[in-house]
């Protein structure tokens, strides 16, 4: 299993390129503002990306999505329940300078809860989190966690943002849906560093009580 993390853009958002070794096959996770950094990395790489799939749909992680839909020509996926954060992203790039750039893109299909996600070889499992979002879901391979904004390395997504639920809601989906994983499974958030379960378990102070 490969994970490639590319980090950019002015909210340093992580973009992922999760492929299998075997097949040669992989997707694309949130690809946000940060496009020449995506587009060197699947250029460089020996992978096919054959379809993007994002833990939610706020701006800084779809910013690519409509671009690598078109060079790449592969189909785009969320949650249903992101579906009207996406629908306001025209509106969303209008409070921020600099990304008028931004193309809504169309979604192509639904994930659910519990769905098996494929990748050549490579089975991992769909988890709605929601809190950060309505339709926030995570990606958990053996011993992985791509985790968008629902937990970072000592802290937790916002909830303020469009889609966003409480408090209560984002700490109690956490807690059910990732916390309860092995403590070696590897975090793999949408800002900042890598972290692991045992350790967001042991000392991050919003999944305390």
């Amino acid at each position: 299993m490969i994970i490639t993390c590319i980090p950019g853009g002015i909210f340093m958002e992580n973009c992922y390129i999760v492929g299998d070794e075997a097949s040669g096959e992989a997707i694309l996770v949130d690809p946000g503002e940060q496009i020449n950094e995506i587009r060197e990395e699947i250029n460089s790489s020996e992978l096919k990306i054959t379809k993007i799939v994002n833990t939610h749909t706020h701006l800084d992680h779809v910013a690519g999505v409509q671009t690598f839909k078109k060079e790449l020509g592969i189909p785009f996926y969320i949650h249903k329940e992101d579906q009207p954060v996406l629908d306001v992203l025209t509106e969303a790039t209008k409070r921020y300078p600099g990304f008028e750039f931004v193309e809504k893109p169309d979604v192509d299909g639904y994930v659910e809860d519990g769905e098996t996600l494929t990748i050549g070889n490579l089975k991992g499992q769909i988890l709605h989190v929601p809190g950060h979002s309505w339709g926030h879901v995570c990606f958990v391979f053996d011993g992985h966690i791509i985790a968008g904004d629902t937990v970072f390395a000592g802290s937790v997504g916002r909830v303020d943002l469009t889609g966003g639920t409480s408090m209560e809601e984002l700490t109690g989906s956490i807690k059910k849906k990732l916390l309860v994983l092995p403590d070696d499974y590897q975090i793999y958030p949408g800002h900042g560093p890598s972290t692991t379960v045992g350790i967001e378990k042991q000392s991050n102070p919003f999944l305390q009580g």
